[in-house]
């Protein structure tokens, strides 16, 4: 079964979003890095906030697909 990674991004009255993206079973620290980033940058240029205002949530690692609103893969 695959597993992904999953991180929420909130800045103000902005919705959360929560970001997935497919990940090996162990991801590298390089991999996990990247994928926080291209959140950040994702929610940055929908939003048009800048980055620094950006709140991060708990990044998890071995999750299944996530379901709900405000849910994107990147």
């Amino acid at each position: 079964m695959a597993t992904y990674m999953t991180q929420t991004m909130q800045s103000g009255k902005n919705p959360k979003i929560n970001y997935y993206r497919k990940s090996s079973a162990h991801p590298s620290h390089d991999e996990t890095g990247k994928f926080t980033q291209d959140a950040i940058n994702n929610y940055s240029k929908k939003y048009q906030v800048p980055a620094n205002t950006i709140e991060k949530g708990r990044f998890q690692s071995g999750q299944g697909v996530p379901t709900g609103p405000n849910t994107q893969e990147i």
